[in-house]
């Protein structure tokens, strides 16, 4: 049982945004845990959900997924090694890359979203089924929220 391991400090119990912090640290070590046996991490899985989507660029893919630059070309590099995700230059901007998965990568991208909706599901088990849409629909809120108030309070950069 992963409560065990990342319990509630007493001090946090009534923060709701720290139970946030630790309910997703709770559920990322579950979906680690069963990903892991696929040679994926949830980062990768990620990155293979996004991609099962249609060719994307390097740079697009990491701002959506919120990751750096260095760290998505690592990411990628792996996923190259494991034959399911291929770099080609991308023909209408040669200095950037379209990333596609192979067909092998579609295959462990279907499989690995299996065994993480798997994980989503053991982590929400204590969930009746009536609450997990009504939960879905708050946490949608709340990032949806959040995003718009710090998009409203990023400063503009000037274009030369």
């Amino acid at each position: 049982m992963i409560a065990a391991t990342m319990p509630i400090p007493p001090s946090l119990a009534g923060r709701a945004g720290a139970l946030l912090v630790i309910a997703a640290r709770t559920g990322q070590e579950l979906a680690t845990r069963r990903l892991a046996p696929m040679g994926l991490s949830v980062r990768l899985c990620g990155v293979l959900n996004l991609l099962a989507e249609g060719p994307i660029s390097q740079q697009a893919l990491g701002e959506q997924l919120g990751i750096d630059r260095t760290t998505i070309v690592e990411l990628i590099d792996e996923l190259e090694q494991q034959g399911v995700v291929v770099r080609r230059r991308n023909p209408s901007d040669r200095r950037s890359y379209a990333l596609s998965l192979t067909p092998k990568g579609r295959a462990v991208q279907r499989r690995a979203a299996r065994v993480f909706d798997g994980a989503a599901d053991e982590f929400l088990d204590s969930l009746k089924p009536a609450e997990r849409p009504v939960l879905v629909d708050m946490l949608r809120r709340l990032i949806t929220s959040a995003d718009e108030r710090m998009e409203a309070n990023r400063p503009q950069r000037s274009r030369p």
